[in-house]
């Protein structure tokens, strides 16, 4: 899973949501726009809220649902698959936005995080995990990879923070998730 944060001009998004640009010209957008994309920006966002399902890191995957001028939210891919009980499931995730005003929240609040404090709660976390009984198989190489693990996570992180830091007057932040091959593996 790939989670793609795009900086859109607000205009762009105003003319989707009323109908001026179709969903295709705006997706084309949306892939030419200023934009990172993360793998592992949720697993940092974990370290950082330590469980707590309230905080704010939470935001940064936050905003308004996108819906084009038919009132139908903007899903940019789709995985269906089988589950155990031979049901149909899909994995989707409406595109959301967030205006000028939440995207600088999010900003301050990423930008408190230096890399110090983000070991800190790294640290705290691998020993966490390191103490659950069910973890047992995994402890010593979670133990001997967690200096890349926390590279990897870290690295995650700061380019988000630079991305928010960077976006311009008048511009939207657009997310969404694109799912990989490996993703569709994993959920059958």
């Amino acid at each position: 899973m790939i989670t793609i944060f795009s900086a859109i001009d607000k205009k762009q998004v105003e003319k989707f949501e009323n109908g001026s640009i179709r969903e295709k010209p705006f997706i084309d957008i949306l892939t030419q726009s200023n934009q990172i994309k993360l793998s592992q920006i949720d697993r940092a966002l974990n370290v950082l809220a330590d469980g707590d399902e309230e905080s704010p890191y939470w935001e940064v995957f936050g905003g308004e649902v996108l819906a084009g001028g038919d009132g139908e939210a903007l899903v940019i891919n789709t995985i269906s698959f089988e589950n155990e009980e031979g049901g149909s499931c899909e994995i989707c995730d409406p595109t959301v936005y967030q205006n000028e005003e939440e995207a600088g929240m999010i900003s301050a609040f990423l930008e408190e995080i230096n890399e110090t404090a983000f070991k800190k709660q790294f640290d705290t976390k691998i020993k966490k995990l390191t103490r659950w009984s069910f973890f047992n198989k995994g402890k010593k190489e979670l133990k001997e990879n967690a200096d890349e693990i926390l590279d990897v996570l870290w690295e995650e992180f700061d380019r988000l923070r630079s991305f928010y830091k960077n976006i311009n007057a008048g511009e939207y932040v657009v997310i969404y998730t694109v799912y990989e091959e490996e993703d569709f593996e994993m959920a059958n």
